[in-house]
């Protein structure tokens, strides 16, 4: 693997990915996040949900 110069001539590619990496870094999840999601995703989510469960417990049954 080749050291091609791209980001800085100091730095070399992967010294570059690293760093860009760290430039993305998000800030952490928290639950307060969660009141964005709108009410409607909430309550599609949960069908699905509720879908899946009742198919796997008729699988089992």
């Amino acid at each position: 693997m080749s050291h091609d110069q791209r980001a800085h001539p100091e730095q070399c590619c992967c010294c570059a990915r690293a760093a860009a990496k760290q430039a993305e870094e998000r800030e952490p999840f928290r639950l307060a996040d969660l009141a964005d999601i709108p009410r409607n995703q909430w309550i599609g989510g949960g069908i699905m949900l509720l879908v899946i469960v009742v198919l796997i417990l008729a699988r089992h049954a």
